[in-house]
């Protein structure tokens, strides 16, 4: 084997060496963002503990400080994870309904919305524990909404252009249809006593689903 050759050959195996590793990380922080988004639903951001965090990712304390720095910059990281979670599913909707007309888009808009915090509620229940004051931690998270905001006001407008949600602007109508939506998923207890059905299950989510279909998709004569 030439010199050239040799020197090829380590080129592409620093390369493939390099593949793995960034693989490696990326999978690690999945797995810790995963961890994190069950720590902070469940205990909050005051009394969530990383290393709480590090034993449920099954991976070192240190670990966690190398690729997310303080439990501060790890809850941004979580809420950034949870939202990019609902902007892939409206993107998805968007791609695949873009022929459908004004009312069905926003229609499947609201069913993804659900059928996404009924995946990963964890979401709802961070802002439920962490965002019921002014707090540096609602004003990052009011940032961040922005970029939804911009995929489903045009969508909202559109719909609304028929007939629909007479009385709000995309503001107010966004307050009270994620009371509509989020809060039964994220007191899963409570709303699962009440109903006697589980609200996660396939039929739970399918009833959810229509009777919030059927709440906002009305028209006011």
């Amino acid at each position: 084997m030439t010199q050239v050759s040799q020197a090829m050959n380590q080129r592409k195996a620093r390369r493939q060496l390099g593949k793995q590793s960034r693989e490696v990380s990326e999978k690690t922080k999945e797995t810790v963002l995963k961890a994190a988004l069950e720590i902070f639903a469940r205990e909050g951001f005051n009394d969530a503990k990383l290393r709480d965090i590090s034993a449920l990712a099954g991976i070192s304390h240190s670990l966690i400080r190398h690729h997310f720095g303080t439990k501060d910059d790890l809850w941004k990281a979580v809420v950034d994870y949870g939202l990019k979670l609902h902007e892939d599913s409206l993107m998805r909707v968007l791609t695949m309904k873009e022929s459908a007309d004004s009312v069905q888009l926003f229609r499947d808009f609201i069913s993804s919305y659900i059928l996404t915090v009924a995946k990963h509620p964890e979401l709802s229940k961070i802002l439920l524990h962490d965002n019921s004051r002014n707090s540096p931690h609602l004003n990052y998270l009011m940032e961040k909404q922005k970029r939804l905001h911009e995929i489903i006001e045009p969508v909202f407008k559109n719909a609304q252009k028929c007939g629909y949600f007479k009385g709000f602007d995309h503001d107010s109508f966004s307050v009270y249809v994620r009371a509509l939506v989020e809060t039964p998923l994220a007191t899963r207890e409570m709303t699962n006593q009440l109903l006697k059905q589980d609200i996660q299950s396939k039929n739970g989510i399918a009833m959810h689903t229509e009777r919030v279909l059927g709440f906002l998709f009305h028209k006011e004569n």
